[in-house]
């Protein structure tokens, strides 16, 4: 499915979706037109039977945040600026919260807003040349606490600190130093990368994975996941076939084949 003009675009192979941002004059900037674009395909892949979702840009660009001259109209205009910042935020935390495993496949300049979306993702990847900011203090703007909250999760406080407070420009290594993301690409590619952790979660219970989500959800403060939701999590995946399915592999010594 194509939407907004081919710059937001997702499709679906199998077990795999896939949701690309293509702007390459603009670094893959977004616009509110193009958040609204990635909320629809967020439902449209909540809705199907997908089990992992990748979130890509192009060759030097995950996301360099906000358009600018988008920006310059917003700043005119506080009820428009008021809808942006609901839309962007409405739409990271659907992404935050979609059932399926999600993973930022990231490939250059990831600042900003981008940031923030590869944030929602359970998982990131990135090049070698990737970059990473957040700068909101550069603008005389604040993170906000949803925002705020997935750094903090992500990296720890004193270092989210640093981020948010001084904007500070991030290269790859020190962000897989920092846990911003969990694996560089090597020699064979920010492809290679994708395929290989792709095929490592496929081999583990989609069921599992879900239910993994929501006790995370909870413990990551996620005010929609109850203590009870995250105990049910838990509690049901002994009753599960893919548990059914998973010990039987366990005691016959095979690859389990889940659902």
């Amino acid at each position: 499915m194509i939407t907004e003009e081919t710059v937001i675009c997702w499709s679906r192979d199998g077990a795999l979706a896939r949701i690309s941002i293509h702007r390459p004059d603009k670094r893959n900037a977004l616009a509110t037109r193009h958040w609204a674009a990635i909320e629809a395909a967020l439902d449209d892949i909540a809705a199907s039977d997908a089990q992992i979702v990748v979130v890509s840009g192009v060759p030097g660009a995950f996301s360099a945040g906000a358009d600018i001259d988008e920006l310059g109209q917003l700043l005119t205009a506080p009820a428009a600026f008021a809808a942006n910042n609901a839309q962007v935020q409405r739409t990271q935390l659907k992404l935050q919260r979609l059932p399926q495993t999600t993973l930022a496949v990231i490939d250059g300049a990831c600042v900003g807003g981008g940031l923030g979306l590869a944030l929602a993702c359970d998982l990131r990847l990135a090049s070698a040349r990737s970059r990473f900011a957040i700068t909101p203090a550069k603008l005389g703007l604040v993170y906000s606490a949803d925002d705020s909250r997935r750094l903090v999760n992500t990296v720890g406080m004193a270092r989210a600190r640093e981020m948010l407070l001084t904007g500070r420009l991030l290269d790859a290594a020190t962000a897989l130093d920092w846990g911003l993301v969990n694996q560089l690409a090597g020699e064979d590619g920010i492809e290679a990368l994708e395929q290989a952790q792709v095929q490592q979660l496929l081999a583990t219970s989609g069921q599992a994975r879900r239910a993994i989500k929501t006790v995370l959800g909870h413990l990551g403060g996620d005010a929609s996941i109850d203590l009870a939701q995250a105990d049910a999590a838990f509690n049901d995946a002994f009753s599960s076939t893919d548990f059914v399915e998973g010990a039987a592999a366990f005691l016959e010594k095979r690859a389990p084949r889940f659902s």
